[in-house]
C-alpha cells in the first residue's frame, strides 16, 4: 500500500493481493484514525458481498471470483472493542457488465484500489445493539 496526505485527507494505492479491509485495519491504527468516511474505486479478484436477513439476525454471503470492477466503494470507520473497524458497502461489475452490490466482507485487490479516508475528529463508537443483532454506531 502507498499513502499520501492531503490537508485532511489520505489518499491510498493498494497493490494486487492486498485485501481491503485488513489493509485499512492496519492502515487506521498506524495512523490513529478512531472515526472516518471511506469511498474508493479499483479492481478486485476476488469479493465477498453480504446482506443482513433481519428476520434471522444473520447475514447471507455471496463470493465473487475473477476479475470484477469495484465501481463505487463507501463506508465508514470507527472503533469496536478497541479496534478500528471499516464498515463498507460495495459494488461490483464483472464482464457481462452486470453490478452487484452489498457489504463488502472481503475484497482482494486485483489491478489497484484507489481509496479516499476522511479522518473526522474524535471517536466513532460501535456496538452490539441485541435488539437488532447488529454492532451499530454508538452515538449515546
Amino acid at each position: 500500500m502507498q499513502s499520501i496526505r492531503l490537508e485532511d485527507n489520505w489518499v491510498l494505492r493498494l497493490e494486487p493481493g492486498e485485501e481491503i479491509i485488513a489493509s485499512l485495519k492496519r492502515f487506521c491504527r498506524e495512523q490513529g484514525i478512531t472515526a472516518g468516511w471511506v469511498s474508493g474505486i479499483g479492481a478486485l479478484s476476488r469479493a465477498t458481498l453480504s446482506y443482513f436477513v433481519r428476520e434471522e439476525g444473520v447475514y447471507r454471503h455471496h463470493d465473487l471470483n475473477g476479475d470484477h470492477e469495484l465501481t463505487s466503494l463507501v463506508g465508514n470507520i470507527s472503533l469496536l472493542e478497541g479496534e478500528p473497524f471499516p464498515h463498507l458497502h460495495a459494488t461490483l461489475s464483472g464482464p457481462d457488465f452486470a453490478v452487484r452490490g452489498g457489504h463488502l466482507t472481503e475484497g482482494v485487490i486485483g489491478a489497484t484500489g484507489e481509496l479516499l479516508v476522511s479522518p473526522l475528529g474524535g471517536v466513532l463508537q460501535r456496538r452490539l445493539f441485541s435488539d437488532r443483532g447488529l454492532r451499530l454506531l454508538d452515538l449515546s
